[in-house]
């Protein structure tokens, strides 16, 4: 069993050393309650609102000074950290990325590869900033570390079931998904989690921003998810912790690793898996592009 920690935040906009300064508070609190990997949301170290912002607080990720730092906090703490943050690349492109640091030091770093366009407001003209200042990431890496193999989606990321069906077949024993997710997306959100989880066989940490950014409301309720419902302590539900809606605050559950290995054999969603189906997808794209 691994305790986890969901570290749920309201980032104040384009101010890093604050940022810092609370996720390192609640890293403290989450270590010295056992955890051993805490999950901060997407772009937690700055905030959503950044604009062309963006490019002063996006850092290189290792050897910025937010990864150092994490780094330091990490091995102190003998604790893993995931972190959404700006990456500024070696061509002075920009990233949503994600880092991962640990005991051991720097681990690994995920950039979201599915950038939204859409509206971030059902009733408004705003669009998510994405695709206005980043760039697309092309690669999802499972890094192999002390507590199991781990695998980051970030936000929109979740909403493609071929990305997390991708990791789980590189061998993620855990997917960790972390958001910005505004509150009109909450009813839409929720139930995909829970769908990537069961439809993987694999355990799914997921982690949101909550309060109030300038304009934007979060929901928060991140939440942990089993590969089976037999690894929790709620009958018929496979629910291991749920963050509260409202306000900033750890949560956290302990996590079976091996438990997939242990279900899969009753609920064989991999097994039953076949290339027919990716090459008939394939061609469906290509016919439809």
């Amino acid at each position: 069993m691994v305790k986890i920690a969901i570290g749920q935040i309201t980032p104040l906009t384009g101010d890093k050393n604050t940022n810092r300064e609370k996720m390192k508070q609640f890293t403290i609190e989450a270590a010295e309650n056992g955890a051993k990997l805490v999950a901060f949301p997407e772009l937690a170290l700055s905030g959503y609102n950044c604009g062309d912002r963006f490019f002063e607080v996006a850092e290189t990720i290792p050897g910025g000074d937010s990864t150092r730092f994490f780094e330091k906090l990490a091995a102190e703490l003998d604790i893993y950290i995931i972190l959404g943050m700006p990456e500024l690349g070696l061509t002075h492109v920009l990233y949503n990325a994600a880092a991962m640091v640990g005991p051991e030091g720097y681990v690994g770093k995920w950039r979201k590869n599915a950038l939204p366009g859409h509206a971030t407001d059902l009733t408004g003209p705003g669009a998510f900033p994405d695709r206005r200042y980043f760039k697309s990431g092309e690669d999802l890496p499972v890094f192999d570390t002390k507590i199991g193999k781990i695998g980051v989606l970030i936000c929109y990321d979740i909403f493609f079931p071929e990305l997390s069906r991708l990791l789980t077949l590189k061998g993620a024993d855990i997917i960790v998904g972390i958001s910005g997710s505004p509150s009109f997306e909450k009813d839409i959100f929720e139930p995909i989690v829970k769908v990537r989880a069961m439809e993987n066989t694999v355990n799914f940490v997921y982690t949101n921003l909550v309060g109030i950014e300038g304009e934007t409301e979060y929901w928060g309720g991140g939440c942990i998810i089993g590969a089976g419902e037999k690894q929790t302590k709620l009958p018929g539900t496979p629910l291991i912790c749920k963050a509260p809606y409202e306000g900033e605050g750890i949560t956290l559950g302990d996590v079976d690793i091996e438990h997939h290995g242990k279900i899969r054999p009753y609920f064989p969603v991999l097994r039953d898996l076949t290339t027919g189906m990716y090459e008939r997808l394939a061609d469906c794209h290509r016919k439809m592009t």
